[in-house]
């Protein structure tokens, strides 16, 4: 248990209570046998609590261990016949049980109460100004930005807070899903039931997210980008906004494998370069702003938030220079990001990645085994300083994993093969759900991606979402069937465009002429060549059958594997987890983005957005279309600054 403290008192044990009811009338072994009474746990002796050493994690592992339905009762007869079992349960509540002593280990040591992360809020005695205006907007990335620009056009006089300075602002945002925008109907992608999207949303967050903010995302967030393009410089619009326009996407279900999607992604680029260029337009955004009356506080590092009696009416920040700075307000909203680039909080609250790392062999008190970015989680610690309450667990990752999900650079959920040759899961089911799967293979094991000449015509019948075709541009998709016609075969590879976020990346594709050819390029030798071949064939006759009996793919992406020229692309697993690119786990709110308490009252004058604001995606990051992650905490700004403009009214 590794816990070292020591404990002056000892608490009130189950062992205690047992000892000193030991002269009932009725045996404690005995109250476990009568039909309809709850169980009794009974422990063994020879507890730390027992032996006096006070000591936290000295007992004997052996001696805790559960001892119910152990012997405690001669007379127990198992039942025989259903009359008997029913006679048995009298009014049917459940008996079984288990459990073992309580370690007496105090709360404190399980970092339950103050996490040494949170620490104590800091007092500042030294300010150098007190400034005053109407809305205080912590943070201005995507949905502090959209938020203070929609509270300054309402009339109020707004502060924007940023901790990075002017010249040296960047984000990583990139691609960004937005539902109905007029950016994709112009264009002639289909109206979407935003309706079908929230319920999709919440099927996926298996019900943990918050209905309001899902609902919020799905039906609003077109509107969200309608209003934020008409803020943007025609001219940014019309050369680097990319929407979901691959020309072979009429044959693209909106569903597979039971996972929906739609086609609502929006990535800002420049064809010539590749390169993201939403950091550079959201600066526009940021000119907007300003021109409307707004004042930006460019490196002004947020600290700690004011109150007065239990309202929030503004926060105190550290600029580049050391010298602190009290801004007042009447509401507060704190956008400043998640804690991906916090150590210590990753530990802490990445419930899947500290786990992962555990159960993969790492130490996951080792901030090294559990990777990540993003922010450094100081608007969540402002946050609960002042009274927040952070979503309970599990609390997952972007991306959390150690494997990932197998295919080409192009995309898709292309057949697997592993260590022996054999394929050995749903594809399709891995690519468009969870990596959880992957992530419990042995470390080394190799995975092997394989399609034939009609490469493109397989990736014409899949879903939209991550990492298939539709998340890419047109120029993009032409230069990676001009590097497949160029193909060349051979254990050198060949260099195909990758639909990479940023800049212009390439992968290394492998091709043959025959299937034999590819498995001696892969590497199979022996027994697995001879599995890959014969796995091949059998994947053949199931695509011939519409119907794949022995692993369930989707039947859109059926696909045979026997037009020459055959390619493969592989890797092998491990690895440390990673968190992708920001942590979703937050402070909750109460639906109208205003902080809650741990009692679940709202903060008075204090919101929260973008990846400060939690329970947006419950327990796991959910991708029914790419860039859902920036469209959500651009459309929480927006939405929380309605709140805000409502509220002061």
């Amino acid at each position: 248990m590794g816990a070292t403290s020591k404990h002056t008192k000892r608490s009130w044990s189950r062992r205690d209570f047992l000892k000193s009811a030991a002269a009932g009338t009725v045996g404690v072994a005995a109250l476990g046998a009568l039909g309809g009474c709850a169980p009794q746990q009974a422990s063994s002796a020879g507890s730390a609590a027992e032996s006096g050493s006070g000591e936290a994690g000295t007992y004997d592992v052996m001696q805790e261990l559960s001892t119910f339905n152990r012997g405690q009762n001669p007379d127990a007869k198992a039942p025989t016949t259903p009359e008997e079992y029913i006679a048995l349960k009298g009014d049917g509540v459940l008996s079984a049980g288990g459990g073992c002593e309580q370690l007496n280990i105090e709360p404190a040591d399980f970092m339950l109460n103050k996490p040494a992360w949170l620490g104590d809020a800091p007092e500042i005695a030294d300010i150098a100004d007190i400034e005053e205006c109407d809305v205080l907007v912590i943070g201005a990335g995507n949905a502090g930005t959209v938020a203070a620009l929609r509270c300054q056009e309402s009339g109020a006089k707004v502060f924007l807070a940023e901790m990075q300075t002017y010249d040296e602002y960047d984000e990583y945002a990139c691609d960004m899903a937005c539902y109905n925008s007029k950016l994709f109907l112009d264009k002639g992608t289909p109206e979407i039931d935003t309706t079908e999207v929230f319920n999709e949303y919440m099927r996926l967050s298996r019900g943990h997210a918050h209905q309001k903010l899902v609902r919020d995302y799905a039906m609003r967030s077109g509107e969200m980008l309608d209003w934020m393009v008409e803020r943007i410089p025609t001219e940014y619009v019309e050369k680097y906004a990319k929407t979901s326009n691959y020309k072979g996407n009429d044959n693209f279900s909106g569903e597979c494998c039971g996972q929906k999607s739609w086609p609502a992604m929006t990535q800002w680029r420049d064809e010539e370069s590749n390169i993201n260029m939403w950091p550079f337009v959201i600066r526009s955004v940021h000119a907007a702003f300003e021109e409307a009356g707004g004042t930006i506080k460019w490196g002004y590092q947020g600290v700690v938030l004011v109150k007065e009696g239990d309202a929030v009416t503004g926060a105190v920040f550290r600029d580049v220079d050391g010298a602190y700075h009290q801004i007042n307000a009447k509401a507060t909203i704190v956008a400043a990001g998640d804690f991906g680039g916090n150590p210590d909080m990753r530990l802490d609250l990445s419930d899947q990645m500290r786990n992962l790392a555990w159960s993969y062999g790492n130490d996951r008190t080792d901030a090294t085994m559990v990777g990540g970015m993003g922010r450094d989680g100081s608007g969540i610690r402002m946050c609960m300083w002042a009274g927040g309450t952070m979503e309970g667990g599990p609390r997952a990752g972007q991306a959390a994993g150690i494997n990932g999900v197998p295919g080409f650079a192009f995309g898709g959920a292309w057949p697997c093969f592993g260590n022996d040759g054999k394929r050995f899961m749903n594809e399709t089911m891995v690519k468009h759900g969870s990596n959880g799967y992957l992530d419990m293979l042995p470390e080394g094991w190799l995975l092997v991606n394989v399609t034939d000449a009609n490469w493109e015509e397989y990736l014409s019948h899949q879903g939209y979402g991550h990492e298939t075709m539709d998340r890419s541009s047109d120029y993009m998709v032409a230069e990676v069937r001009e590097n497949m016609a160029n193909y060349k075969t051979g254990k050198d590879g060949f260099d195909v465009r990758a639909f990479a976020r940023f800049g212009k990346e390439y992968s290394t594709v492998y091709a043959a002429d025959t299937l034999d050819e590819l498995a001696d390029i892969v590497g199979y030798t022996g027994e697995a060549k001879e599995n890959f071949l014969a796995e091949v064939e059998r994947y053949n006759e199931l695509c011939a059958k519409g119907h794949d009996d022995d692993w369930g793919c989707d039947p859109q992406n059926l696909f045979p594997i026997k037009d020459a020229p055959f390619f493969a692309s592989f890797g092998t697993t491990g690895g440390n987890p990673s968190g992708g690119l920001c942590q979703h786990a937050a402070i909750c709110t109460d639906g109208r983005y205003q902080v809650l308490t741990g009692a679940k009252e709202p903060i008075a004058g204090l919101y929260a957005a973008g990846n400060t604001c939690g329970q947006r995606y419950g327990i796991q990051y959910a991708t029914p279309t790419a860039g859902n992650s920036c469209g959500s905490a651009l459309t929480s700004g927006y939405c929380a600054a309605e709140c805000v403009i409502e509220d002061l009214a």
